[in-house]
């Protein structure tokens, strides 16, 4: 058999310092040091055990067959502790020294059996065995076995080689338990950088998610917060107008897709014949009128969220469809021969109890459940009394900043106790209208009088802006605003003497004092006396 030379030992020694110096990850490092040392030492085969993080095992992490790296390999982990003192391999381990066996198939010393079942296996039948333990700082963290290989005789060289390849080791293995590690650290460092923008976002003046301050929203918006940036699509259930296309919103804006589009349909707002093309598009010709390729909204709506309202009035053919492109997530256009792959976040969102549709046969069972991985029940208004004056003030200034008005009139302290007592049978988006009404019905400096259209409750009705009982002030004056008849005076003009009346009715009540009057009326006395200014209000009339 041929040795190699010192020249080659030291020249191979140099490459190999180079490249495991380039090398950080595991696999690329053992298949390094496995690849020198065959070439060091001629050998054919080779397979490189590294000793797991409890120490009882050595695992065979890397093996050769010829020049091929060898995947499903049979070799076995060696237990330290069970395997027997006459293996070769728990030999060279326990006692930190090479073992080399000349005439593999012929020697008795050491117990090669599964040694010559494992090479059976893989159809080989080497003539010898190289065992020589990987020891770094007085630690065997690894072996090296070579087979079918030429003998060398530079010992030193070998040495030196194995140490080397066991520091390389030692460092790949420490940066790939660390590195996991790390990597964990660095993804649950982002949720909190992530969390902590959400919450940062939510006390700006100019945040347009969802208000949250009830401990009932608190809890849907924690729950969220678990499938923000994950790949999973979102049911969201609730009555109507208890904010669901908030919620998608800010789903989509708090996810990993927010810089792509977000699609809202409502699926009851289009035609049954009309919705498939919307949602998956049609090819020129495919219909009467169809006189053009429209693209669907799942295409729209690709690397981005489609928000889909009312799923449970979609009508069971499309229902059908739809439960495919959410199992496949590809579209076929009306009309066209072949499929379209998209990559959309599916948010679905109703009103109704589509359990009960199921039972009725309205609503596809697989489709629910397909929809129902991860569903979230938005709870109505009349459960979040912490949100109500937060939502109420959120919308005067909406409605502030829509009618471009200097400054956001404020909440009477009547007006407060008739909000909270209110049971908002239309949710969130009931008290959206009945605040812009009563902004607009104010003089725009203090919203003293509300109005909640025609259902108002009978638990509410009682509750008057002014304590009739204190200030008898006219039926008439109240039911009809002076000069109401002038079709020529504007709403803030009429607004305006209906209050001027209001006020001097209940100056006159009080004998003109005016602390007493702002009480009445719920008002500051500085806002007060400022609306006698403004107004030219004097005892003289």
């Amino acid at each position: 058999m041929r040795s190699a030379n010192h020249s080659e030992l030291s020249n191979a020694l140099l490459a190999i310092s180079q490249s495991l110096a380039d090398r950080s990850q595991l696999t690329q490092t053992l298949d390094a040091v496995l690849t020198a040392a065959r070439q060091m030492t001629f050998a054919k085969h080779g397979i490189i055990y590294v000793l797991d993080q409890t120490g009882q095992a050595l695992i065979p992490s890397t093996a050769h067959h010829n020049d091929n790296v060898v995947i499903g390999h049979p070799w076995e982990p060696l237990q330290i502790d069970s395997a027997s003192e006459t293996d070769p391999f728990n030999f060279a381990v326990r006692n930190g020294e090479v073992v080399l066996i000349n005439e593999l198939y012929k020697y008795n010393g050491y117990d090669c059996e599964g040694i010559y079942q494992t090479e059976q296996a893989l159809g080989l039948k080497s003539a010898n065995l190289l065992a020589w333990p990987l020891i770094d700082n007085s630690k065997t963290i690894g072996l090296l076995v070579l087979l079918d290989l030429s003998v060398i005789d530079n010992e030193t060289a070998l040495t030196e080689f194995c140490r080397m390849a066991a520091s390389n080791i030692r460092h790949a293995v420490w940066l790939e338990q660390y590195g996991q590690v790390i990597k964990s650290l660095s993804a649950d460092n982002q949720a909190l950088v992530r969390e902590n923008a959400q919450l940062k976002k939510r006390t700006q003046k100019t945040y347009q998610g969802p208000i949250a301050e009830s401990e009932e929203m608190l809890s849907v918006l924690s729950r969220l917060d678990k499938v923000l940036s994950l790949p999973v699509d979102v049911l969201l259930r609730g009555e109507t107008g208890a904010g669901k296309e908030v919620i998608a919103k800010y789903i989509h804006e708090n996810s990993n897709r927010s810089e792509q589009p977000l699609i809202v349909q409502n699926c009851a707002a289009i035609p049954e014949q009309l919705l498939e093309s919307e949602l998956f598009g049609h090819k020129k010709g495919s219909f009467t009128g169809a006189d053009k390729d429209k693209i669907g909204l799942f295409e729209a709506a690709n690397h981005g969220t489609l928000f889909l309202d009312e799923i449970g009035d979609m009508p069971m053919l499309l229902q059908a469809k739809l439960l495919r492109v959410l199992q496949e997530r590809k579209v076929r256009p009306v009309g066209a021969n072949r499929e379209i792959e998209v990559n959309v976040r599916v948010i679905a969102a109703t009103h109704c109890n589509l359990m009960q549709q199921i039972k009725d046969g309205g609503f596809r069972a697989d489709l629910f459940y397909r929809l129902n991985v991860f569903p979230i029940t938005l709870p109505p208004l009349r459960v979040r009394q912490a949100d109500i004056i937060p939502l109420a003030e959120h919308f005067v200034q909406h409605t502030t900043n829509t009618l471009g008005l200097p400054q956001a009139p404020g909440l009477s302290a009547n007006v407060r106790k008739q909000l909270l007592a209110y049971p908002y049978p239309g949710n969130v988006r009931e008290l959206k209208n009945i605040i812009e009404r009563s902004v607009l019905l104010s003089d725009f400096e203090t919203i003293t009088h509300i109005e909640f259209g025609e259902q108002i409750p009978s638990e509410v009705q009682h509750i008057e802006v002014i304590q009739t009982t204190s200030v008898p002030i006219s039926a008439d004056s109240l039911s009809e605003p002076p000069d109401s008849g002038d079709v020529a005076l504007g709403l803030k003009e009429v607004v305006s003497q209906y209050e001027r009346t209001v006020i001097i009715d209940c100056l006159n009540d009080c004998n003109w004092h005016t602390k007493r009057a702002a009480e009445q009326l719920s008002l500051p006395l500085s806002t007060l006396n400022h609306k006698i200014k403004k107004y030219d209000i004097s005892a003289a009339g």
